[in-house]
């Protein structure tokens, strides 16, 4: 298989596993509480901490009502709160609760243990060229 050929079968392939292999952790470590979609939304709420519900939509690049059904979901589930801002009404703000962090700490120990796989048994060496090939195919992929 040349190089191009193995490039376009992992591009193609990766996502997909990375998918499946991440909703069975989760499904496994918090009882099938959570989805992947609703804990990349944990994820990004836990990384801007009490943010509001725009800037989390426009983070995710969702539409603010596809958030606020999510949100709403989240709320139910008891792993967010959601709250009016004081000084504007209108502003909604969200953070997550124990419940919530627990959950995101979960999801970034998943991705750490899958990073220090993906790396061990790689020279520093092999690890600098492999993070230089991934920020370059990051970098072409943010151009759509």
């Amino acid at each position: 298989m040349s190089v191009h050929e193995q490039v376009n079968t992992f591009l193609v392939e990766i996502f997909g596993r990375i998918n499946k292999i991440e909703q069975r952790a989760l499904a496994a470590g918090l009882n099938d509480e959570v989805t992947i979609a609703e804990i990349h939304i944990l994820e990004k709420i836990g990384d801007m901490e009490c943010a509001r519900m725009s800037d989390i939509a426009r983070a995710l690049d969702i539409t603010l009502a596809t958030l606020t059904i999510a949100c709403e979901r989240l709320e139910k589930k008891e792993m967010i709160e959601r709250v009016r801002a004081k000084h504007d009404r209108r502003v909604v703000l969200v953070s997550l609760t124990p419940k919530g962090w627990a959950a995101y700490h979960y999801h970034q120990q998943f991705h750490n243990n899958l990073i220090d796989s993906a790396l061990s048994g790689l020279t520093d060496d092999e690890q600098r060229v492999l993070g230089s090939a991934l920020q370059k195919i990051e970098d072409f992929l943010g151009t759509f």
